[in-house]
């Protein structure tokens, strides 16, 4: 196989560095994409966790609304990748239910996202055992 003739490949000159300008903006943007997504991800896991860690807290027999917010803001704080987090429990006689919000990390301009994470359990309670 031969090489074409000289005057068709004098044509393409520059042909490479033009495709380049064009291509690697696209391919950089997917890239930062990407991180953007594992850290959307990995905040919403640690949000995930702040709020079971706030129920489990909740949930003892004595326990109160405040020991979840400040057993998830412990572990929020220790953790780091969730921005700006915010934590509300709601304890009643039966349930406690944990609500943690906040924001992931930003690495691409101009995207925030909000993150959301709400757990629920059952409150422990004493049953006096009832003799028939």
């Amino acid at each position: 196989m031969s090489a074409p003739p000289a005057e068709s490949r004098s044509d393409e000159r520059g042909a490479t560095s033009t495709e380049l300008v064009i291509a690697f903006p696209v391919v950089l943007l997917v890239i930062l994409l990407a991180f953007q997504f594992g850290l959307y991800l990995h905040a919403a896991q640690i949000a995930e966790a702040g709020a079971q860690e706030a129920v489990e807290a909740a949930q003892g027999e004595r326990a109160a609304a405040r020991h979840g917010e400040a057993a998830a803001r412990r572990l929020l704080r220790s953790l780091g990748a969730l921005r700006r987090p915010q934590v509300t429990v709601e304890r009643t006689a039966t349930t406690a239910t944990a609500r943690v919000t906040g924001h992931a990390q930003q690495l691409v301009p101009g995207v925030s996202l909000n993150i959301l994470a709400t757990a629920e359990g059952p409150v422990e309670r004493f049953v006096p055992e009832t003799t028939p």
